[in-house]
């Protein structure tokens, strides 16, 4: 799966899912396309196609962002998450889930709870 790190995620996480053995992280935050807007970052995931993994609530609209056009959003909603909090949250995340249980489709993580639509 490639992953696309959108630039208000935890720098480190991009080194974590590297590690974990995912191929292609494209972080956002690691290129000279930084500051990128909603619209520039949405054309990007739905080019590759990646998983976009973000805090930007603005992609979790469904009928601006579809998930079904790349391999999936994974939104981080929790506020005041330190970057290794943030970094286990989805870690935990992806070793529960395969990735056909959330392919294509919306998912919203906060400490206490997981949501895939």
């Amino acid at each position: 799966m490639k992953i696309l790190l959108d630039e208000n995620v935890s720098l480190r996480m991009a080194d974590m899912l590297r590690k974990a053995g995912y191929e292609e992280v494209f972080a956002v935050a690691e290129t000279a396309e930084r500051g990128m807007g909603d619209q520039e970052i949405w054309e990007l995931a739905c080019s590759k196609p990646f998983l976009l993994i973000t805090r930007d609530y603005h992609f979790t609209n469904p009928v601006r962002f579809a998930p079904a056009f790349c391999e999936g959003i994974l939104y981080i909603r929790a506020g005041n998450l330190t970057a290794d909090d943030e970094i286990h949250l989805v870690q935990r995340f992806l070793a529960a889930h395969p990735t056909d249980q959330f392919r294509g489709r919306m998912v919203t993580l906060s400490p206490g709870s997981t949501r895939i639509r």
